[in-house]
């Protein structure tokens, strides 16, 4: 009897499997906020083009050609148009004045949804980047 309890075979994997499902919630949280991160960029980057266009002085630009150059910023991130919200304002409102993109799209955490429902906050959040630039 003294020998089994003595006998440390098996130890390491019990100790693996204690410790495995940590470190994987770790590993999936990493790669969760990245894409949440790299999502925010591409927004961010999206608000810079849209800004760019609307304060460039050049009469052919409408608000509905902004509105597609955003579109299509955010579509080659791969990101939904349709539940984004872009504001634009100060558009062709005079040399001088600043032009503002504000774009709003929510992201919901793939992996980590029900692991942040048992929290009180939520998996969704909403991701938003502003670019402000003067009209030439």
């Amino acid at each position: 009897m003294r020998r089994l309890l003595r006998d440390k075979r098996g130890q390491a994997m019990v100790e693996f499997a204690i410790v495995l499902p940590l470190l994987l919630i770790l590993l999936i949280a990493v790669f969760e906020f990245g894409r949440a991160w790299n999502i925010n960029h591409a927004i961010t980057d999206a608000a810079r083009l849209g800004a760019r266009s609307a304060v460039v002085a050049d009469p052919v630009t409408t608000q509905d050609s902004v509105y597609a150059i955003i579109k299509r910023a955010l579509r080659r991130a791969s990101i939904d148009t349709v539940g984004a919200t872009i504001t634009l304002t100060g558009f062709r409102a005079g040399q001088g004045t600043p032009a503002t993109v504000n774009i709003q799209v929510p992201y919901q955490f793939v992996f980590l949804k029900p692991f942040m429902h048992w929290s009180t906050s939520k998996s969704n959040i909403t991701l938003q980047s502003t670019f402000v630039m003067r009209n030439e």
